[in-house]
C-alpha cells in the first residue's frame, strides 16, 4: 500500500497579538490536536472512561455548551489554510461554541457552520491579550512497533468471507499490521456526512454497520450514499433494524417502542431480515455475513439464531472509543480518544466508533495519521480477515 508519508516533526511558530494586531503564524489543524493528543495520554487513565462489552450506546441528541459574546479586548488569530475551528479551540484552551460566539457577529456563517472557516480570517481567540497557544507534545507510540505494509499494499474492502461456522471476534488473529477502523450507526447522526467525506478524502477503508431504522433517516440516505459510491473503501455489516437488546429485551434507538418484551430466534431473525432489505436496496451491498450485535450484548442462543439468518460473523470490538458520550457527561474529548487508539492499536485492532460521535471528526484527523505513522494499514475487517 503507498502508505502516507511518516509525519515530520511538526515545529509551531505563532506570533500572538493583542486585540489590534495579527498573529503572523498560527498552528495548523494536525499541531493543535497532536499537542492535546499527547498531554491527555497520560491523563486517560483516570480521566477517560474504560472499554466494556456493553459500551456501544448510541448519542443522543445534542450536548450544550455556555459561551459569551465578544471581548472588548483580547488575542485574535489569522486563520490559516488546514485549521478548523476546533483545532483553534484547543490550541486556546476555549471551545468551539465560545468561538463562534466571540465572532459570529463578523463572520455570521460561523453561527450555523462552524466547520467553514477561511483562510484569512481573524478571529478573536481568548477574552485576555497576548495569550499564547499550547505547546505541542507528540504523541508517543506504543511499544512493539509492528512491521510497516509493504509501500505497494493498500487497503480494500468488500471482500467477504465466507459465512461458514459461527464466530465471534474483537480482535482480527493473523491479521498483520492492519487496525479496523469501524462506524455504528444506529442513534445520532451529526457529523456523519462530514466523517465519511473525511474517511473518502484520506483514503480510509472501513466497515460501516448501520441500522435499518436509522439508514431510512435523510442523512442514513446520505451515508448509504457515499458507501455506494465508494465500494473500495466502505463495505457494511448488519446492525438490526432498531439496536434492541437481543439478550435481555429492552434498548433500542431512536425510540425504545420497538424492543419491548423478549427476543426469540424468529424475532431476531426478522430484525436482521428486516435491516437487510434496507441495506442492501441503500447500498447494493449484502450484509451477509457479517453483523454486530448492538450494546455488544450476545449469547449462544442470539448467536445461533443471528446464524441461522445468514450472519455468521458477529464483530464486537478490543478498542471502545466512548464516542457516543458528549464532554458535558463526562465523555472523551478528542484528544483523549486519538490517544486511547493510537497508544492501544495492535495488530488487527478493531475499533469501535459511532458515526454520529460527538468528537469522533476531530478525533480521526489525528488517529489516522497517527496510527499510519505506526506503521499500520487502516483497512476493513474483510480485508484483516483475509
Amino acid at each position: 500500500m503507498p502508505r502516507t508519508p511518516r509525519l515530520s516533526g511538526l515545529v509551531m511558530l505563532l506570533v500572538v497579538a493583542s486585540a489590534c494586531t495579527t498573529p503572523a503564524a498560527s498552528p495548523t489543524a494536525t499541531d493543535a490536536m497532536s499537542a492535546q493528543a499527547s498531554a491527555s495520554a497520560s491523563a486517560s487513565a483516570s480521566s477517560s472512561p474504560s472499554s466494556t462489552a456493553d459500551a456501544s450506546t448510541e448519542p443522543s441528541a445534542t450536548a450544550s455548551a455556555s459561551a459569551t459574546e465578544e471581548p472588548a479586548e483580547g488575542t485574535l488569530y489569522t486563520v490559516r489554510r488546514g485549521d478548523t475551528l476546533a483545532s483553534i479551540a484547543r490550541a486556546y484552551a476555549t471551545t468551539t461554541r465560545q468561538l463562534q460566539a466571540w465572532n459570529s457577529d463578523r463572520y455570521p456563517s460561523l453561527a450555523s457552520n462552524p466547520n467553514a472557516i477561511e483562510p484569512g480570517w481573524e478571529l478573536v481567540v481568548s477574552g485576555d491579550p497576548n495569550v499564547t497557544p499550547r505547546p505541542t507534545p507528540t504523541v508517543a507510540p506504543a511499544t512493539p512497533r509492528p512491521t510497516p505494509p509493504p509501500a505497494a499494499s493498500a487497503c480494500t474492502a468488500g471482500n467477504r468471507v465466507a459465512a461458514g461456522s459461527v464466530q465471534s471476534f474483537r480482535t482480527i488473529p493473523n491479521a498483520g499490521p492492519g487496525v479496523a477502523l469501524t462506524f455504528d450507526m444506529g442513534g445520532r447522526m451529526d457529523p456523519a456526512v462530514d466523517i465519511m467525506n473525511f474517511l473518502v478524502a484520506n483514503g480510509v477503508c472501513a466497515t460501516i454497520f448501520p441500522t435499518g431504522v436509522m439508514s431510512q433517516t435523510t442523512q442514513g440516505q446520505q451515508v448509504m450514499a457515499i458507501i455506494k459510491e465508494h465500494p473500495e473503501l466502505f463495505e457494511i455489516g448488519n446492525h438490526t433494524m432498531y439496536h434492541c437488546d437481543l439478550v435481555r429485551g429492552g434498548g433500542g434507538s431512536p425510540t425504545t417502542a420497538p424492543c419491548t418484551g423478549s427476543f426469540d430466534a424468529a424475532r431476531i431473525r426478522k430484525e436482521l431480515a428486516d435491516a437487510e432489505s434496507i441495506l442492501r436496496a441503500g447500498t447494493g451491498q449484502n450484509p451477509q455475513p457479517y453483523w454486530r450485535p448492538p450494546y455488544g450484548s450476545i449469547s449462544d442462543g442470539v448467536l445461533n439464531a443471528a446464524a441461522s439468518a445468514g450472519y455468521t460473523k458477529a464483530f464486537l470490538w478490543d478498542i471502545d472509543s466512548i464516542d457516543w458520550k458528549p464532554i458535558s457527561d463526562g465523555g472523551p474529548t478528542a484528544e483523549q480518544i486519538a490517544a486511547k487508539v493510537i497508544g492501544n492499536a495492535v495488530n488487527g485492532s478493531n475499533v469501535l466508533f459511532h458515526i454520529g460521535g460527538y468528537e469522533t471528526l476531530d478525533a480521526l484527523h489525528l488517529i489516522v495519521p497517527g496510527l499510519r505513522d505506526r506503521g499500520f494499514t487502516l483497512t476493513s475487517l474483510s480485508d484483516l480477515l483475509n
